[in-house]
């Protein structure tokens, strides 16, 4: 049985590849101060509207989140921290954001909030990216060291993959949706630079940093990885499975990175090294926007969601959830290195994958694009 994410769908359009990342007109960038304004206050009011959460072991602590700007899960996780982190507490935030961007925007909004709260060397914004020798990564010890963080909490929220086949695997299918409406990517091969890419930043440098800073001299009291359950499925990498290429890039090239995450935390366990692989739910977020299926993704899920009466939580409070697993764990209350906050979601992966594979755009098909997202 040939599955139906190997093969093109009849009547849809198909277009090559994965998305591509636009430079912004002049006057698309000259929008990106409000727009990063609006952002960081919309992620400030539903963090203060969140209750439950324990987080006041975050206050007098340093933290290092790379990935930490933007409006994704890290940036949420960057400005729950500035709050919280009282007269002592530390945030270093790495990232690597073009100057022409909402991302860096909120990066330079953080940095000027952080100065108002009176932070000083406490605080800093490093865009050159994360490093694990050299003059990045001499940098980055250096605003530890001058922050007062001995011992820092790692978290990663780094997303930079590509998204596309290992060499001789067969084709793979991704719907999606654009301004024209239902069509498919057709994922194409990787070169040996790219796959070394996907390999790079998200999973070896993300899971070699913390040895690298304890090696100069920073100890790491915690650390915490992201992850998405679709990197789990096995079976939809088979391409003699009927499931193949079911989970879309994850099936083909960004399994890649999280299966070293996974790796770097399965070592850490029996040991006294804090790592946890948190799995996080879909997220409407600018870096799943250029994955292949990005778009109509969390729109479906979206859909199952409301037609279930199922909750969506989104990244101002998964930042909240995840720092409050990391607390409870660094104080013994929890002792699960893989901790979920996607559970609620995850119970409709079956129905999900079922929907998708049979989406179209006959206006007369129950299963019409338009009735689900």
């Amino acid at each position: 049985m040939t599955s139906p994410f190997a093969i093109p769908q009849p009547g849809l359009r198909v277009k090559p590849g994965s998305p591509s990342i636009d430079m912004p007109t002049q006057e698309e960038a000259a929008v990106y101060p409000a727009e990063a304004a609006k952002i960081l206050e919309q992620i400030r009011a539903a963090q203060a509207a969140c209750s439950g959460f324990r987080l006041d072991w975050v206050r007098g602590r340093h933290f290092l989140v790379a990935g930490g700007t933007g409006s994704g899960f890290g940036g949420c996780v960057a400005q729950a921290l500035l709050e919280r982190l009282g007269e002592e507490g530390s945030l270093t935030i790495v990232s690597r954001d073009p100057s022409r961007s909402i991302a860096y925007e909120t990066g330079i909004l953080t940095a000027e909030a952080a100065a108002r709260a009176g932070m000083g060397t406490r605080f800093h914004w490093i865009n050159y990216g994360l490093a694990v020798e050299g003059k990045k990564f001499e940098r980055i010890v250096a605003a530890l060291r001058e922050a007062g963080a001995s011992r820092v909490v790692y978290l990663n929220a780094v997303a930079a993959a590509h998204s596309g086949l290992m060499p001789g695997s067969p084709p793979v299918y991704v719907k999606d949706i654009d301004e024209e409406g239902l069509f498919q990517w057709r994922l194409l091969p990787l070169d040996e630079r790219a796959i070394e890419a996907t390999r790079g930043p998200m999973g070896r440098l993300a899971a070699g940093f913390p040895a690298a800073l304890e090696r100069a001299g920073v100890g790491v009291e915690a650390t915490l990885f992201c992850d998405w359950r679709g990197s789990l499925d096995r079976t939809s990498r088979d391409p003699a499975s009927p499931d193949y290429g079911r989970q879309g890039p994850y099936s083909t090239s960004l399994y890649i990175p999280k299966e070293i995450l996974r790796e770097a935390t399965r070592a850490a366990i029996g040991t006294k090294k804090i790592v946890l692989d948190l799995f996080l739910p879909v997220m409407q977020t600018r870096a799943l926007s250029l994955v292949p299926g990005g778009i109509l993704m969390p729109r479906l899920f979206d859909a199952l969601m409301r037609r279930e009466g199922v909750r969506r939580v989104d990244p101002p409070e998964l930042a909240l959830a995840a720092l409050d697993r990391v607390g409870r764990t660094l104080a013994g209350d929890s002792h699960n290195p893989f901790p979920r906050l996607d559970l609620h979601e995850a119970a409709l992966d079956l129905w999900f994958i079922e929907v998708l594979a049979r989406l179209n755009e006959d206006t007369a098909s129950p299963f019409y694009f338009k009735r689900w997202v």
